[in-house]
């Protein structure tokens, strides 16, 4: 007799194969895509820490001073210096937040913390990754805590941007 498909018993197998292939799979490409942000995210900050002192050494800008002229903070400053992407970034203030998830009504709900800061009272840049708190719940949690954790402790610096009048143009 000849059989032109497959038996119940072959289907069910197949199935169970491919079941247990996607359990394993599946936690695995969700840890890669974190790990990709962190790596983003990491990127962002070394490349803003970066252009900051470039941009206020260039312009001659004194970050004791308010925000220069059409910004309405330094930290929207900040963004426009580093480049950075408002679907990752926004600014509070003189203080830049990591935007950890978005919620489904367009919420953004930030790493809780601060960790980039200009300090306008001494015109110190300050970053602080210890400072990173993650919300209590949702997919931002495990994004905040592994950017935290992928820092060695005491990896915080302090920027002095300001200078001490002694070059003038």
């Amino acid at each position: 007799m000849k059989r032109n498909g497959f038996s119940m018993i072959e289907l069910v197998f197949v199935i169970v194969i491919l079941g247990v292939l996607a359990a394993v799979a599946v936690p695995r490409f969700v840890t890669t895509r974190t790990d990709a942000q962190v790596a983003m995210l990491r990127s962002d900050i070394a490349s803003t820490l970066k252009a900051i002192p470039a941009r206020v050494f260039a312009e001659n800008l004194d970050p004791t001073a308010s925000a220069p002229t059409g910004f309405s903070n330094w930290g929207e400053w900040m963004i426009d210096t580093g480049g950075l992407d408002r679907g990752r970034w926004q600014a509070s203030g003189n203080q830049l937040q990591i935007i950890a998830q978005t919620e489904s009504n367009g919420t953004k709900q930030p790493c809780n913390g601060t960790y980039i800061e200009l300090q306008t009272n001494t015109g110190d840049l300050i970053f602080d990754p210890s400072k990173i708190a993650a919300p209590s719940s949702g997919t931002g949690k495990v994004l905040c805590d592994n950017l935290k954790n992928s820092y060695p402790s005491n990896s915080n610096r302090v920027i002095p941007l300001a200078t001490t009048g002694a070059v003038k143009f």
